[in-house]
């Protein structure tokens, strides 16, 4: 039977994981800051093994990591120092090594070509520029670390953006008012994934280590415009929603001190960076915005006050 530790298991991505790991009797070890906490309680309960740490204690995730063979690598980038994850994955890929781990999911996202993007200007866009060249440089020390596997796994735009907590600093205005204020243009389409379906592709690449090795897969659910998101959302909600584009001179003026702008700006053409036909080819289930609300229905209430 396959051990992965997880990172993140009480996250968005790590959270996801673990159901379609325990649904294929592949065992999960985690670290949790308070291991008595109700997220992490609910995961120990669930079957995963919960060790306390943090990914900056190299004794602890050493421990949570012995007799495992794989690792979903899954860290958050900060905002206050953009070194952070590269210093995090350095620490975890080598203890990883160490232990005797083979195989390595790292879970990154479209940064492929970044310097094709036309919005691409690390100069201008500051801290999200080193947030990407941080990922960046993770994927290549993952490629590098001469682990027997590695999978590089490159999610879309989280469909949970868009419910609470997420939604607040994501788009700030829209549970408020109604109105979702952006650096997208109208052009603009988005690759949407449900973060379930990240913990499915996962969760494929745990179970056929061979078929994943060295692989870059794309994990898109849909591509919509924001305008249709809002009008999916609207349906859901019952609510009135629409999208106010700002002015390039607007977005000029709050790209030094807002990087949630600055990261739609780059994600113009984020689009023409992945394929839905590869995603498809994988042979792996992808879901939909609205059953991605339909499921998390009970959000979609908290979230919109509906």
């Amino acid at each position: 039977m396959s051990t992965i530790f997880v990172c993140g298991a009480t996250g968005t991505q790590g959270g996801a994981l673990i159901p379609h790991l325990l649904s294929n009797n592949i065992k999960a070890h985690a670290i949790a800051r308070d291991p008595s906490s109700k997220r992490a309680l609910a995961l120990k309960s669930a079957g995963v093994s919960i060790f306390p740490g943090s990914f900056d204690d190299a004794s602890s995730l050493r421990t949570a990591m012995t007799d495992c063979t794989a690792l979903f690598l899954n860290l958050m980038p900060s905002l206050t120092d953009p070194t952070q994850e590269l210093s995090q994955a350095n620490r975890i890929l080598s203890i990883a090594k160490e232990v005797g781990v083979q195989h390595v999911i790292y879970s990154s996202g479209l940064l492929q070509d970044l310097e094709k993007r036309t919005y691409w200007n690390p100069d201008r866009l500051g801290l999200v520029a080193d947030v990407l060249l941080s990922k960046r440089a993770v994927e290549e020390a993952v490629r590098t670390a001469g682990f027997k596997h590695y999978t590089i796994l490159r999610p879309g735009n989280f469909m949970s953006n868009y419910l609470a907590p997420f939604v607040h600093v994501q788009y700030p205005g829209l549970v408020e008012r109604g109105v979702v204020t952006t650096a997208f243009t109208p052009e603009t389409v988005i690759p949407t994934v449900d973060p379930n379906d990240i913990g499915r592709f996962g969760a494929a690449a745990v179970l056929e280590p061979g078929r994943f090795h060295e692989k870059e897969v794309g994990i898109v659910s849909e591509i919509l415009g924001l305008e249709e998101i809002m009008r999916i959302l609207a349906q859901a909600t019952g609510r009135e929603l629409k999208v106010e584009y700002m002015a390039q001179e607007e977005i000029d003026a709050q790209l030094a001190t807002n990087p949630f702008l600055a990261g739609q700006l780059v994600a113009r053409d984020m689009s023409e960076f992945v394929d839905m036909a590869d995603v498809r080819a994988w042979g792996v289930p992808i879901g939909t915005f609205s059953g991605f609300l339909e499921r998390e229905r009970e959000l979609v209430k908290e979230t919109f006050s509906v």
